[in-house]
């Protein structure tokens, strides 16, 4: 008999409206909610991409073009990261 949403469920992004609804979540939904979280920080920092929320942004801005392939992604952003110069600390 819950009325908060699933363990599954997805939050918006928004800081306000995921704190709302973390409160309605059983506590084992905000514990994954919580270790999704901290492993898409942990990700962004040592800059592994991440494919979902590319295709979210490609869905959501530029509806109108094809996005790459999981293939050709991952080839881009190792390309990218490595042919910059200056963008690595090390």
């Amino acid at each position: 008999m819950s009325t908060g949403p699933s363990v599954g469920a997805s939050l918006s992004g928004d800081p306000l409206t995921d704190r709302a609804n973390a409160v309605s979540m059983s506590p084992l939904a905000r514990i994954r909610h919580a270790v999704e979280r901290v492993a898409s920080v942990v990700r962004r920092i040592i800059g592994v991409p991440d494919y979902d929320t590319y295709l979210d942004h490609m869905r959501r801005q530029y509806p109108e073009c094809t996005p790459l392939d999981a293939t050709a992604f991952e080839r881009e952003r190792l390309a990218d990261r490595y042919t910059r110069p200056g963008s690595r600390c090390c």
